[in-house]
């Protein structure tokens, strides 16, 4: 249960060692079953397409060569698509649900591939094959905060000498766990080849159904994940001890997303605001938590009326934090209507959560922002 407890307040679910080894096992596993079964075609390995498709136009081939380049193409789509898939679902609930959309198509693709008869030509089971593993490669490419590859292993295998050499010359601490995980992607990938191979040598074009029912597996792995998550988010007024760490994260992510659009003045102003506000001016401080650690901040004031400050942790973005904190407050703030000027790049966000702007875009005393507004009676109406 620790082991757990960790994993849920480091890293969402899709980033885990566990999701990334299911990943490349039905990764390795497509790769063997159109080679297998439809003529010598890879899933997901475009580069090998790419040099057979060369070779073949070499050799005189002709038009048999050409059935190279059509996974190559559906591969290409397939990450298109993925990428609108992916957007569509940080419109709505964040990453997960992104996550959820693309696994669910490679899915349905699959199976729709696996109950094909074998009579199908054999360019439009790879186009369709390959379709799938790009959507699945294109948006699974972290693992627990390192980047990695679920379609093939060169980069994989470059990651992990990398941090084998970090480890062993520079001492690096981690460094040997973190090669041990790529490694151990590696080997699921090759295991997930070796299974396709006899999988589809015994069971033909049906061994696509085990494919998506490992992908299935994965899908409900991320959704349970991610209720177990939102379960585990509190949020809370924070207590004197706890500011520190609120002006910290405020900072660390003002700087990065917020200064650059601001004059030096302004920045300043900001800071100055930030670091020294004591809680008698009428301010109070609130945090999101998940595993013990604050996520997200913001400073309102008192009576509820205005937010002077909101904040998720650098790198925390789109994982339901930020959301979670502000439905809180304005569920629990005392007055009907709540301001905030909120930063040009910010008022997307404020939109998504019921704000609306009273004015367009301000400069003054080196800060840029839009002057927006929350009524409780209009969202009620909704």
């Amino acid at each position: 249960m620790r082991y757990l407890r960790k994993k849920f307040a480091a890293f969402p679910v899709y980033e885990w060692l566990e999701i990334g080894l299911m990943l490349c096992l039905a990764g390795g596993f497509l790769d063997a079953y159109t080679f297998v079964t439809r003529g010598g075609v890879f899933a997901n390995a475009q580069t090998g397409n790419m040099i057979l498709l060369a070779i073949g136009l070499a050799g005189g081939d002709g038009l048999r060569a050409l059935r190279y380049l059509v996974p190559i193409l559906f591969f290409f789509a397939g990450v298109f698509l993925s990428e609108l898939l992916l957007r569509l679902g940080k419109k709505t609930r964040g990453d997960f649900r992104g996550h959820g959309f693309v696994l669910a198509a490679e899915i349905a693709v699959l199976i729709v591939v696996g109950f094909l008869p074998a009579d199908v030509p054999d360019m439009l089971v790879n186009a369709l094959v390959s379709f799938a593993a790009a959507v699945q490669f294109d948006n699974f490419r972290r693992l627990e905060g390192k980047p990695f590859a679920t379609a093939f292993c060169t980069g994989n295998l470059r990651s992990a000498t990398e941090h084998v050499f970090h480890g062993v010359v520079e001492k690096q601490k981690g460094a040997i766990r973190t090669a041990g995980k790529y490694f151990a992607v590696i080997l699921a990938f090759i295991g997930g080849v070796t299974a396709g191979y006899f999988a589809s040598r015994a069971l033909g074009g049906y061994a696509a159904l085990i494919a998506a029912g490992v992908l299935l597996l994965v899908l409900a792995a991320i959704l349970c994940g991610h209720a177990v998550r939102m379960r585990r988010i509190r949020v809370r007024r924070l207590a004197q001890g706890e500011i520190p760490a609120a002006q910290a994260l405020i900072w660390e992510s003002f700087t990065r997303f917020v200064a650059p659009m601001f004059e030096a003045e302004g920045a300043e102003n900001f800071r100055r605001f930030l670091y020294d506000l004591p809680l008698s001016d009428g301010y109070e401080w609130y945090g999101v938590f998940a595993g013990g650690m604050i996520k997200g901040a913001m400073v309102a004031r008192r009576d509820g009326t205005h937010i002077a400050a909101f904040f998720t942790k650098n790198g925390e973005q789109r994982r339901g934090y930020g959301g979670r904190l502000m439905r809180w407050y304005l569920a629990n703030a005392g007055a009907d209507t709540v301001t905030v000027n909120a930063s040009p790049s910010g008022v997307p966000a404020y939109k998504k959560l019921g704000f609306s702007a009273t004015d367009g875009e301000i400069c003054k005393d080196g800060m840029r922002y839009v002057p927006m507004e929350y009524k409780k009676s209009v969202e009620k109406e909704k």
